[in-house]
């Protein structure tokens, strides 16, 4: 029965953002479908890349979305445990995997088109872009100080590349970066480094106090905090033809933030070159919300074009 499920979910939710549920149970079993057709695709290899980035995709965000509603980490991996242990009962040949696996496929069709999505969270929200000309793959900013963070398109050969697989004719050349517009710094910043939750100092998500969470994001302690340094700086105009000081950060940055829950911050920390007249150290806060989510959807390939069969001549 559980199968027999996940063809509709799925067919309808493959084409949907950010989803809010109201009803927690609803969101549970939304998990437990994604998880299953997810556990069936990595024991019998059931999808093309891009089907399988899309899965990903959703099945992140409900994942994201329960810890949201306050469930934790061990009861959403004993939900995925028995998801895994039901499609190995069922086999590779089951009747239900493969009418799945074809309802996915034909929905895939239509959300492959879409090739922009954002994942909203509680304190701003990740837009994800699959067209090769924009400058961010992934990307969320400050409204008010257009400070932003996330994987960008190109760089300076120096710093560190994402090391992601290129499929289908794909060519991911992304780097984590931060972005200052130009024009707020007199004298270029002398660092800018990332600052979150060390999970080995701290196993629990930091929620802005030890017991329970608090509505506004707020940094852990130091203590408990691991600090990343930009390697690399480039200044590079935006679409509109704003300047922007682009600082790159080492590629194990993104595997740090997908440790995270979606409820946390990211801190970007800049501190100012001593020529600078204003030698106060800025901080903006980002939240980690569905980065994960948003990323599989910009790792989805582009169709591959295919030439027209030739006509037959008679």
């Amino acid at each position: 029965m559980l199968l027999g499920r996940i063809a509709l979910a799925l067919s309808l939710t493959l084409l949907m953002a950010a989803t809010a549920f109201a009803d927690t149970k609803a969101l549970e079993r939304t998990y437990l479908e994604r998880a299953a057709i997810s556990a069936a695709d990595e024991r019998c290899r059931l999808f093309s890349d891009g089907e399988r980035y899309a899965l990903k995709s959703g099945l992140y965000q409900s994942r994201n979305e329960l810890l949201r509603n306050n469930y934790k980490a061990a009861e959403i991996e004993d939900v995925a445990s028995d998801a895994r242990e039901h499609v190995k009962r069922l086999g590779c040949d089951s009747p239900a995997i493969r009418d799945t696996v074809a309802t996915i496929r034909d929905s895939y069709r239509m959300f492959a088109k879409t090739n922009y999505l954002e994942y909203n969270s509680a304190h701003g929200h990740w837009g994800a872009s699959r067209v090769v000309f924009d400058q961010w793959a992934v990307m969320e900013a400050d409204a008010v100080t257009r400070v932003a963070i996330g994987l960008r398109r190109g760089g300076p050969d120096s710093t560190a590349r994402l090391a992601l697989p290129r499929s289908q004719g794909s060519d991911l050349d992304l780097r984590f970066a931060v972005a200052l517009p130009a024009g707020a710094w007199s004298v270029p910043p002398a660092s800018v480094q990332l600052r979150m939750r060390d999970p080995q100092k701290l196993s629990q998500p930091w929620l802005g106090a030890l017991r329970g969470a608090t509505n506004a994001l707020s940094t852990p302690p130091r203590s408990v905090s691991r600090t990343e340094w930009a390697g690399g700086v480039d200044r590079q105009d935006d679409i509109t033809r704003q300047p922007f000081l682009i600082y790159y950060f080492p590629a194990a940055v993104v595997a740090r933030i997908d440790a995270l829950d979606p409820r946390e911050s990211i801190e970007v920390e800049v501190t100012p070159s001593p020529r600078a007249p204003d030698q106060k150290v800025k901080s903006y806060l980002f939240e980690v919300g569905d980065f994960s989510a948003a990323l599989a959807f910009a790792m989805i390939p582009q169709p591959v074009a295919t030439a027209p069969a030739p006509e037959a001549r008679h």
